[in-house]
C-alpha cells in the first residue's frame, strides 16, 4: 500500500466540517475510533486505509500521528483508544464518518454492523 499518495476516497468524511477542517483534537480522536471500525472485521480494505489516510492529511494531523495511523493500518502498531467522551460532543459527525468509512469498500461485514450499533449506543 502506498502511504504517500493522496487518494480522493473521503466522501462524507471530507464534509465533517464544511467551512473549515476539523480541529486537531477532534480529528485525531475520530481517527482513533475509525481505526477500531476499520479493524472490526479483522482486516482493513485498501479503500478504508486510503480514506483514513486522506482524512488524516486533510485534517492536518501531525507527521507523527500520520505515521502512527499508517502503522496501525498496516497492523504494525496497537490501536490507540479513542476518547468517546470527547467524541460525544459531535455525535452526528462521528456517526456520519463511521458510516462513510464502513461503506468505503462497498461491503459491510457483520462485525462492522455490530460495531456501528455499539458506537451509536456509546455516544448517547
Amino acid at each position: 500500500m502506498n502511504w504517500t499518495s493522496e487518494p480522493d476516497t473521503l466522501g462524507a468524511m471530507s464534509t465533517l466540517s464544511p467551512n473549515a477542517p476539523p480541529d486537531g483534537q477532534f480529528a485525531f480522536e475520530l481517527v482513533k475510533l475509525l481505526l477500531q471500525v476499520a479493524w472490526a472485521d479483522d482486516e482493513v480494505a485498501p479503500a478504508e486505509a486510503d480514506a483514513l489516510l486522506a482524512y488524516g492529511r486533510k485534517s492536518s494531523l501531525s507527521q507523527d500521528k500520520l505515521e502512527l495511523l499508517g502503522q496501525c493500518l498496516a497492523g504494525l502498531a496497537p490501536l490507540p483508544a479513542p476518547n468517546l467522551g470527547f467524541l460525544k460532543e459531535r455525535r452526528l459527525d462521528v456517526m456520519r464518518a463511521v458510516k462513510e468509512l464502513l461503506m468505503s469498500d462497498l461491503t459491510v461485514a457483520e462485525e462492522e454492523e455490530a460495531i456501528l450499533e455499539q458506537i451509536s449506543t456509546l455516544l448517547r
